[in-house]
């Protein structure tokens, strides 16, 4: 099969997944992103990245040789993610495709204008199957006229092996100069997008200071709103506090969630969020934005909490009653623990998946 994608941790993930289960894969994408690893054993096409500024000039150059690498490679079938514009060259090589919607280009449609969401739906109306991590997406799908048949929800899911209540975050704490009475706040959203708003939890901080005195907090992640988040929490006076730990290997995350108490994650808009399935599967409380794909997995006041987004004040009384509460901490954690292991397992979205491609041989 060959995936045309931007390379991001997800489409490594299931790259990865495949390639172990014996399939020739190879990869078209005209990005990168921050934290994917470099992939192995995978054929990589790249092209010139696809921007808005470049748009008109380059999207016909990558189309065509979009065309020449599937007449020459003649995969069985495409896996698409996202770039809606490129199921035009799939479409024309008269390859079967799926469609996979990570979130904010699904969920922002209903606002696009009529040339977006007149590519969308004819990407969805072409595909063979359309694969969505959040109920909220699939929804989309349908108001936009696509049949409920052909959509699947399959979330991003997480490693148990990697990702449970059982790894060690001792040498985490040490390693950050985190007390054994600390209680510790952990961000592990990335650093490039606005809409992941980390902004907002840093707001939090001095209100939440006012009232616990040890409390730090663990920023994971980089990119180019590092330098402007860091100046942000010196502006603030809580430097103290924070501990920015910049870019981490998909299993050391595992270990900087094991060191820490409370997940927060900030976004005002996404789906099903794979960094709250990890912290959720690794048994941890988490206090996240009041939005759709959130409220997939979190119920207000049963195995976490919600809170409206960019609201600073309302965050940091919610990380409060955490810090003072130890007992609705563990009860969110193991609530959640068992959420991730019925519905979210990686293993059983492969399988899941897998039954699609099978579908298409």
């Amino acid at each position: 099969m060959c995936h045309v994608s931007p390379l991001s941790i997800h489409v490594y993930r299931w790259m990865k997944a495949f390639v172990q289960r014996g399939y020739n894969i190879s990869l078209i994408s005209d990005s990168r992103a921050w934290v994917a690893p470099k992939p192995k054993s995978i054929q990589v096409y790249a092209l010139p990245t696809l921007r808005k500024t470049n748009f008109a000039q380059q999207f016909i150059p990558n189309s065509l040789k979009i065309v020449r690498i599937l007449e020459r490679i003649n995969p069985d079938f495409i896996h698409l993610h996202v770039q809606h514009h490129y199921s035009l060259p799939i479409i024309l090589t008269r390859h079967p495709y799926i469609l996979t919607s990570w979130g904010v280009e699904v969920l922002s449609l209903p606002d696009a204008d009529i040339l977006i969401r007149s590519v969308a739906r004819m990407t969805s109306m072409k595909a063979h199957r359309i694969i969505v991590d959040a109920h909220c997406l699939k929804d989309i799908w349908i108001r936009t006229g696509v049949p409920q048949h052909k959509i699947e929800v399959i979330p991003f899911g997480v490693d148990l092996n990697i990702f449970n209540p059982d790894v060690d975050g001792s040498n985490v704490r040490r390693k950050l100069g985190i007390k054994e009475n600390d209680t510790v706040i952990i961000s592990t959203r990335a650093l490039f997008n606005n809409h992941y708003n980390i902004e907002c939890l840093l707001h939090s901080i001095p209100i939440v200071l006012e009232k616990c005195g040890n409390v730090k907090f663990i920023i994971k992640g980089a990119g180019p709103l590092e330098s402007q988040l860091r100046n942000l929490v010196d502006a603030l006076g809580v430097s103290e506090h924070v501990r920015f730990v910049g870019l981490v290997s998909h299993p050391e995350v595992a270990q900087y969630l094991a060191a820490s108490d409370i997940y927060v994650s900030t976004p005002f808009i996404d789906s099903t969020s794979v960094s709250l399935l990890e912290a959720m599967a690794c048994g941890l409380a988490p206090i996240v934005t009041d939005i759709l794909g959130n409220r997939e997995w979190i119920e207000n006041g049963t195995n976490g909490f919600l809170f409206p987004p960019r609201n600073s004040q309302m965050l940091a009384e919610k990380i409060i009653q955490l810090i003072e509460n130890k007992d609705a901490r563990k009860r969110f954690g193991e609530r959640c623990i068992r959420i991730v292991r019925q519905k979210a397992s990686w293993e059983n979205c492969v399988d899941r998946m897998e039954a699609i491609y099978q579908s298409l041989l």
